[in-house]
């Protein structure tokens, strides 16, 4: 029977090989000596915080999510544009998409001014 771990679970003296295992599962926890406590060693599951996103991260993720989103389209607008067969319907559904990608990045990935 595996046992179940959870942050802010202590041991004593030693853990089980297993709790290594379920702290690098997901990179949310890790092990940490603590105080001792009646002459024992004591262990906890820590949660590792995690950085908050550079700005320049943040950049970089929204510039990725506009490429791969509306970049074909806008180049698709672009070769009808100049041959002259861009409609204003392929107009409104294109500012429709742009629309709904930066309403996206907005909520999804805003810069920290913005949260």
């Amino acid at each position: 029977m595996t046992e179940e771990y959870y942050i802010g679970q202590i041991f004593i003296d030693d853990y089980p090989s297993d709790v290594a295992t379920f702290c690098n599962s997901d990179d949310k926890c890790h092990i940490e000596e603590i105080e001792p406590e009646n002459g024992h060693r004591r262990f906890q599951i820590v949660e590792t915080i995690q950085p908050a996103p550079t700005r320049e991260e943040i950049k970089q993720q929204r510039k990725q999510y506009r490429e791969t989103h509306i970049d074909d389209e806008t180049a698709e607008r672009s070769r009808c544009m100049a041959n002259g067969t861009w409609t204003a319907e392929d107009e409104q559904a294109y500012l429709a998409l742009d629309a709904e990608v930066t309403a996206w990045i907005e909520e999804n990935l805003p810069y920290p001014e913005e949260e």
